[in-house]
């Protein structure tokens, strides 16, 4: 147990910080992410005692309550268990550095004064990941790489939203191929955190994506160099996240003897 308590602990991250695949023993064997889906929809139809109203309520709801039980799988849970120190999770999945920005930005400016010992770890998303404007409607999503690669409607009607599937597709190319563009965003994205912890009294750490880093963070602020070499020690489950207790146990010892 650390020898020193904070009054709070904030977690921002992606869907490494969100339990990700940590309750999928529960679900019969799948091979994508489709299937996956759909064992979801079955396990809510048959465990929550709810009536839906629809297939697409039946979704909504079966999406919720399911990250919800994963969110208790995560390490910031298990964290909270360990320390006894309330855990706020602000963590998303598909989450990028200009979502954790927006999310840590509003969280902190609720507290209209801040009096607790706050510890904030920053689980940085891989910086190619983009939080974009779609339209004027639905606001900004989450883009992935792996998105504009595979040609991803992001969930929308590709007749009805075909012009914006189209614009952001080509706004997020033009972007990641500008050159340095991305050390830059990253870099001031990262210098937002800092100043928001800051001038609010705030000690925050931070756990890097990968060893490919390019932006300068103090040493003693690091938990984690690369992340994705120390997820590698642990078994994945099909979508690729860490499962099993072993790695919350060994990420929160990491964390207590980084940051106590």
């Amino acid at each position: 147990m650390p020898n020193f308590k904070y009054d709070q602990i904030i977690v921002t991250g992606c869907s490494f910080s969100c339990g990700m695949e940590m309750n999928d023993h529960l679900l019969p064997s799948f091979a994508n992410l489709k299937e996956r889906q759909m064992h979801i929809w079955k396990w809510a139809k048959s465990s929550l005692k709810v009536k839906f109203e629809s297939i697409e309520d039946l979704q909504n709801t079966a999406k919720e309550h399911w990250e919800e039980k994963e969110r208790d799988s995560s390490w910031p849970a298990f964290l909270q268990t360990k320390t006894g120190i309330p855990v706020v999770n602000l963590a998303n999945i598909g989450s990028s550095i200009g979502r954790t920005l927006i999310e840590y930005s509003n969280f902190i400016g609720q507290r209209t004064a801040i009096k607790k010992k706050i510890l904030v770890i920053h689980q940085l998303p891989y910086f190619s990941r983009m939080y974009m404007r779609f339209n004027r409607t639905h606001g900004r999503i989450n883009v992935l790489p792996s998105d504009v690669d595979s040609g991803n409607n992001f969930g929308f009607d590709k007749s009805f939203f075909k012009d914006d599937i189209f614009n952001t597709h080509r706004l997020y190319r033009h972007r990641i191929l500008k050159v340095g563009y991305l050390q830059r965003y990253t870099g001031k994205i990262v210098s937002r955190l800092e100043k928001i912890s800051s001038d609010n009294g705030i000690k925050n750490y931070y756990i890097t994506p990968d060893n490919s880093s390019s932006i300068a963070l103090p040493s003693q602020k690091i938990i984690l160099n690369d992340f994705e070499s120390f997820r590698s020690h642990y078994p994945k489950g099909v979508l690729g996240h860490p499962i099993g207790n072993n790695f919350n146990v060994d990420l929160c010892d990491k964390i207590i003897s980084t940051c106590f």
